[in-house]
């Protein structure tokens, strides 16, 4: 992402296997502060389970569209306009995270939809999407407690797969987003 983009900042959670609470995850993203005309958005990448040993395949989620969130910092001097204001957002947040979510599904299918099989995109009120003040998605790469997706869960090459089908569908967000709206990262 940083070759293709050099000006665009990519901030991890942890490059380890430290464990970091959900509550801690999300603090991170929402503690970035953006200078005007800069956007941040949130991706969260897990591995499923389930007790159906048959669980299988890949699913991209956003916030459920329904669901209201407070994304803006109140200042307190006018609650109506700050709610419309928030509203406005929340939709735009909405509209974006379901775009990610389809280009992502897109980048997941062209890369590992032959092995795996894709359960979708979906909406619900997870708490990583739920509490993320920007545009966010969760993906689920697979499940663990099927034995053939832990076996290619297992393997360098088919996480490198999963990786580009994620990073493809970033890098197509970005374009349509950016270049849709004639932005060209020097504003």
């Amino acid at each position: 992402m940083q070759q293709e983009y050099p000006e665009k900042e990519v901030i991890l959670t942890r490059s380890d296997d430290t464990w970091l609470t959900l509550e801690q995850r999300v603090e991170i993203a929402n503690s970035i502060r953006l200078e005007p005309h800069e956007a941040v958005l949130y991706l969260s990448i897990h591995i499923n389970a389930s007790l159906d040993k048959n669980a299988s395949g890949y699913e991209v989620w956003y916030l459920s569209p329904g669901f209201r969130r407070k994304v803006l910092q109140s200042t307190g001097e006018d609650v109506e306009l700050e709610n419309i204001l928030n509203s406005m957002l929340e939709e735009e947040y909405t509209a974006e995270s379901i775009l990610i979510a389809k280009f992502i599904m897109e980048g997941l299918d062209a890369q590992i939809g032959k092995k795996s099989k894709s359960r979708g995109i979906k909406a619900e009120e997870w708490f990583v999407v739920r509490n993320a003040h920007m545009p966010s998605v969760l993906v689920e790469a697979g499940f663990i407690t099927n034995e053939k997706e832990a076996a290619l869960l297992d393997d360098p090459q088919y996480l490198q797969n999963i990786t580009q089908g994620i990073y493809n569908g970033l890098s197509s967000f970005i374009n349509h987003f950016e270049f849709s709206r004639g932005f060209t990262g020097n504003e």
